[in-house]
């Protein structure tokens, strides 16, 4: 007897399916176990992701506080999702997938939120030449003391020449989103919004969105330094602008959601207290907007927007800019940036930004404490040629790190600054390491000390916070750099 089902039988269609139910029931639990396994090794668990360019969550110490309260099993979690081995190339596979079906929200990190409305001030070019510069150290050499409030000296007023203050009128009645048309744009480029992101054709652009609680907080721990270090070092400040407000036409910049970043500066500059230096570089910046001064498909100022922010700061301290004849220029294709890992757009991969980086011809050696505090001996700047599209940025300084220190053999005047920073300041470095004998740079993200322990350790005379409006409006980043300013 024939047991056999025939083949166009319905119960035979019905094994089969059957059959390959428990095919893909097998295959599921045999890729769990292994998955499961292999999450459990944890030499394989990343500690950095290259793709999201953040460190990933620690494994968390042990407490009975947060034992009892719980809090230690949701860091548990958090670690343990955070970290899971070969996590980049899982990220990239599942949006490879997603943009095969046109799906693209699950890569877009934050969302336009409309900012805080920005306090009213008062100030004129006049106004601000006079807080510009002014320092202890400076002071010291005038005829006036800080606490004065007054005109700065006239040395400091001969530092500040060749700084360009142009439009710097902000009054009550044009606080708001806009920006001045000073190009001539009469009509806004149609664009898209991607939540924090916002592109036009193969460039891409971050929103700001200012927040007065944090910008005070952190006009607080600026003036709160300057005071500690007062009779030891002179306190700068560096606020830099994100390409919105200075390389997106001004026509299409007017026509979307975007907090005014020249006026905020002017707020929290008109807060830092007098034996504060601001460093402005906004007009200088706007002048060159025409140039590439900013990535495309990055969220950083490329190398040639941080010389001229350099140049300024150097005419600001009384020295000699450092020209590019003093360094070696790189070149480095098929850099593919923040903006386009988190927007997950094509257009932006297709045109891949070219990075130009500035060897410094007296060293090009750097010593850092990475992140587990070894110390490393690295360069200025690094031939990333071959590196990953996503990391090339780290050609400058070797990355984000706790602590770096350049020592120039060539000069031997004692002088030393410091840079408190985020990874904008990364850019300036290899500058500052042609006019000063020793640079030491401080990322607050990742310093586990205190800034003015450093400086009497070092002898250090001059402090520069230089940060991107963002970071000023992000309260994690305020926090971090309350931590360090103690």
């Amino acid at each position: 007897m024939n047991n056999e089902i025939p083949k166009n039988n319905t119960k035979y269609r019905e094994y089969m399916l059957k059959k390959a139910a428990l095919v893909k029931i097998v295959a599921f639990l045999v890729f769990r176990c292994i998955g499961a396994v292999i999450s459990f090794i944890l030499p394989l668990r990343p500690t950095e992701s290259t793709y999201e360019k953040r460190s990933l969550s620690a494994f968390p110490e042990f407490s009975v506080s947060d034992f009892l309260d719980g809090t230690y099993f949701e860091n548990l979690d958090l670690w343990f999702a955070d970290t899971f081995p070969f996590r980049d190339q899982l990220i990239i596979c599942s949006e490879a997938v997603d943009n095969i079906y046109g799906f693209r929200d699950n890569v877009i990190h934050g969302g336009v939120v409309a900012g805080d409305e920005i306090p009213e001030v008062d100030i004129t070019s006049d106004d601000f030449l006079q807080m510009v510069g002014t320092s202890d150290k400076l002071l010291a050499k005038g005829e006036q003391e800080a606490e004065s409030g007054t005109m700065i000296s006239e040395e400091t007023n001969k530092n500040n020449q060749g700084i360009q203050f142009d439009n710097m009128n902000v009054s009550a009645e044009d606080v708001g989103t806009d920006v001045e048309d000073t190009d001539g744009s009469k009509a806004a480029q149609a664009g898209e919004s991607l939540g924090s992101i916002f592109i036009v054709g193969n460039r891409a652009y971050s929103y700001y969105t200012f927040a007065q609680s944090a910008s005070d907080e952190y006009v607080n721990v600026v003036n709160g330094l300057a005071d500690k270090l007062k009779g030891k070092a002179a306190v700068y400040n560096m606020l830099v602008p994100t390409s919105i407000d200075i390389t997106l036409d001004d026509a299409t910049r007017n026509s979307i959601t975007s907090s005014n970043q020249q006026k905020a500066m002017m707020y929290m500059y008109s807060r830092m207290n007098t034996n504060v230096g601001k460093t402005y570089v906004y007009d200088v910046l706007k002048a060159h907007r025409d140039e590439y001064i900013y990535f495309r498909t990055d969220h950083h100022w490329t190398a040639d927007g941080a010389y001229y922010a350099y140049d300024v700061l150097m005419k600001q301290l009384g020295k000699t800019s450092a020209g590019l004849d003093r360094f070696e220029k790189m070149i480095f294709t098929g850099f593919k940036g923040s903006l386009f890992t988190q927007s997950g757009v094509s257009t932006l991969g297709d045109s891949p930004d070219t990075i130009y980086a500035y060897k410094p011809l007296s060293t090009n050696h750097i010593q850092f404490y990475n992140r587990t505090y070894d110390l490393t001996d690295y360069n200025i700047i690094t031939d990333v040629s071959a590196w990953n599209a996503t990391s090339k940025y780290s050609t400058f300084i070797g990355g984000d790190n706790p602590l770096s220190m350049v020592n120039n053999p060539e000069i031997h005047d004692g002088s030393s600054i410091l840079i408190i920073k985020e990874s904008y300041g990364n850019a300036v470095v290899p500058f500052l390491t042609e006019s000063y004998e020793n640079v030491y740079v401080v990322d607050y993200r990742y310093y586990k000390g205190t800034i003015s322990e450093l400086v009497d350790q070092n002898g250090i005379d001059t402090v520069v916070f230089i940060n991107n409006m963002s970071a000023t409006s992000t309260q994690d980043r305020v926090n971090e750099m309350k931590e360090v300013c103690k």
